[in-house]
């Protein structure tokens, strides 16, 4: 068995202008946009749209090819950047209206027009605290998600979700594996900011260990067109990224890490390597600590327990991830 898409049905992730052509043709809920591989003609688009504004480049950049320009100079740098200096390869770029609201990951088993959801989880996207600093592959994760409503959760499969699947099947490009969809809650409702094909990550890292069923069991049925049940854990995963400094810019490896055995939750190697006895940094996003519990407040508590525990010199990390769902 093979749970994946083909390459086709992979253009979902692997092509913005694929994504959003999809969601226009389909009406499913999205940013307005415009596509561009000239940079004069896309400078010209943001001077004329202003800012914020969303920067995409069209193609896969390693989590790192989308630009949130809160301000001019940023979205024409980022231009430069990708149309001039040709930065993540030589591809087109999206331009997208900036979407206001909160944002949660919603990802979902699929073979053709079968589909099961997973629980929503909310990424931290920036570097720093209060969401500040350069976009980033995550700083942090929590499932579940207690500002966003089982109501709105029914509104994303019903709108977007279902829809979707049922274009790539009308599109000759029908989806097996796990889709991801990328939502901001706007006032207008749940809209699209992109789609992956495949599990995202880090939201896997604390969507999956909710799980009860056999993963095995529910691909195995949905493959096989058998009706199927999934269970999931009711308690809540909140996960910390340490990442190294300088990330996601030029940053240093090699640096020695202790104390993960002390550690009472899981913990997710992202970037390291193994040299002799010694673990080490060998990458920007080097680990994901977690923490579980039954309500948020305490799994947040019990992941930064869990990160005060690491030693490292070079590693850093917000300190504020699941936090704003508190507060509200």
């Amino acid at each position: 068995i093979v749970f994946g898409p083909t390459k086709k049905a992979a253009k979902i992730e692997s092509s913005k202008e694929f994504a959003k052509d999809l969601m226009k043709k389909y009406r499913i809920p999205t940013g307005k946009y415009e596509v561009f591989s000239d940079y004069e003609k896309a400078s010209k688009y943001v001077k004329n749209e202003g800012t914020p504004i969303v920067i995409k480049y069209d193609g896969l950049a390693g989590g790192k090819g989308v630009v949130v320009a809160m301000s001019e100079l940023d979205a024409i740098t980022a231009l430069q950047d990708m149309l001039v200096l040709k930065k993540y390869g030589d591809a087109k770029v999206i331009i997208e209206e900036f979407l206001e609201g909160p944002e949660f990951s919603l990802m979902c088993f699929v073979h053709s027009n079968t589909i099961i959801p997973m629980p929503i989880a909310q990424d931290h996207k920036r570097l720093l605290d209060n969401d500040q600093g350069p976009n980033t592959g995550g700083m942090g994760i929590y499932s579940s998600v207690p500002i966003i409503s089982e109501k709105v959760i029914r509104d994303t499969m019903e709108s977007i979700m279902k829809p979707t699947i049922n274009a790539m099947i009308e599109m000759n490009a029908t989806f097996t594996g796990f889709l991801y969809g990328g939502i901001m809650l706007t006032k207008d409702g749940p809209k699209v900011i992109e789609f992956n094909a495949r599990f995202g990550d880090p939201e896997a890292e604390v969507i999956l260990p909710k799980l009860e069923s056999d993963i095995l069991d529910i691909i195995t049925n949905i493959m096989d067109d058998r009706e199927t049940t999934v269970s999931w854990s009711t308690e809540y995963h909140v996960g910390v990224v340490l990442a190294s400094q300088g990330y996601p810019n030029k940053y240093k490896k090699g640096y020695s890490i202790e104390g993960l055995e002390d550690c009472e939750d899981l913990v997710f190697h992202m970037g390291t390597s193994r040299q002799k006895e010694s673990l080490l940094t060998n990458g920007g996003r080097v680990l994901l600590v977690t923490g579980t519990a039954k309500t948020l407040e305490k799994a947040i508590e019990k992941a930064y327990t869990n990160v005060r525990k690491v030693k490292c010199q070079n590693l850093i990390y917000r300190s504020d991830i699941g936090k704003k769902s508190i507060t509200r």
